[in-house]
């Protein structure tokens, strides 16, 4: 019964937009367009081409009801000048699909930074970025059931909802701010903020609701840390609200370089846990070489309101993202390898 109760409220928030939540993915740091404008073009290399793909809830209703593909790509411009001065510009498309009603966001959206040094050598930057573009969203009103629809026996009446579109799109935009360097060869950081849905727009199905999209206000922090000849340290944080909703996601992943020359290409393996407080446990696994990067993660459910009906399961993820250099810049700068 529980199982089928919560099936049913999750399309209904949704749609309703009481319980109305943005995309998050567990692996964040593999898709930093949906972080923070600013963080577009903030790469060691030219540009940087990435896929991330979220599952979740399969526990509760059919298999990829609720799945979440998305791709991205950002590039510098101007980064191979004498300056360390740069412009990064990127685009991002994503298709969410949540619910038996087959709620689908359809997203796309392009990001443009500009990335000022703060010191001579390029190593450490003040960025500040915006995203604008379009989202359009559209349900399946025939694969619902709704209260007054139920008969006793099932579902087989009529309801008395009134339902004005089927389908909508709106103009969406978003801001930020990134301070991010690398004071030695063995460590970097990165600091930043963002607002989403800056002129939080109108989002409903209902001809008379004026529900708006809430702004998304988000704050996040990682470093990467090189602890002896083969071992890496990488801790992540990031805090986000909206509206009445929050969350919390705070981790790491330790990673061990596995070439046989310390010299060579790093190659490296790295497994970690993060926790999105009060809801998951998340146990990710990866490798990074040659600018080449991949990930998994499992959202294991701890929510107590939850778990009677997910029974501990949560949200898949795979992630790959590649970083291409195209022409190195002529000014000195200290390298850190790796990098999410």
């Amino acid at each position: 019964m529980k199982k089928t109760l919560l099936q049913l409220l999750l399309p209904w928030a949704a749609l309703s937009g009481v319980f109305a939540q943005d995309i998050h993915f567990s692996q964040f740091y593999f898709s930093p367009l949906t972080v923070n404008p600013a963080l577009t073009g903030a790469i060691d290399g030219t540009f940087r081409i990435g896929g991330i793909y979220r599952n979740q809830w399969s526990s509760i209703t059919s298999p990829f009801v609720y799945s979440t593909p998305s791709i991205a790509f950002d590039a510098k411009l101007f980064s191979g000048g004498f300056t360390a001065n740069y412009l990064g510009v990127g685009a991002l498309l994503l298709n969410d699909r949540s619910g038996d009603g087959n709620l689908t966001n359809i997203t796309g959206m392009l990001s443009l930074a500009y990335h000022q040094s703060l010191d001579r050598e390029g190593n450490y930057h003040l960025a500040a970025g915006l995203q604008g573009g379009f989202v359009q969203k559209s349900i399946d009103f025939e694969k619902l059931n709704f209260g007054d629809e139920f008969d006793g026996l099932g579902f087989g009446g009529v309801t008395n909802e009134f339902f004005k579109y089927y389908q909508i799109a709106y103009a969406d935009f978003a801001g930020g701010v990134l301070l991010y360097g690398i004071p030695s060869n063995r460590f970097r950081f990165q600091l930043g903020g963002a607002v989403f849905h800056l002129t939080t727009p109108r989002e409903s199905f209902f001809e008379s609701s004026t529900n708006q999209l809430d702004m998304r206000f988000v704050a996040h922090g990682s470093a990467g840390m090189r602890a002896g000849r083969r071992m890496f340290f990488f801790p992540f944080a990031q805090y986000q609200f909206q509206n009445n909703d929050n969350e919390a996601v705070v981790g790491a992943n330790i990673g061990y370089n596995m070439s046989e020359s310390l010299r060579g290409p790093l190659q490296i393996f790295y497994v970690g846990v993060f926790n999105r407080i009060r809801y998951d446990i998340i146990p990710t696994v990866g490798v990074m070489m040659k600018g080449f990067q991949a990930g998994i993660s499992y959202d294991v459910n701890i929510s107590p309101d939850l778990r009677p009906a997910t029974g501990g399961k949560g949200g898949f993820e795979l992630a790959v993202a590649y970083i291409g250099n195209i022409s190195p810049p002529k000014h000195y700068k200290r390298i850190f390898c790796p990098s999410f």
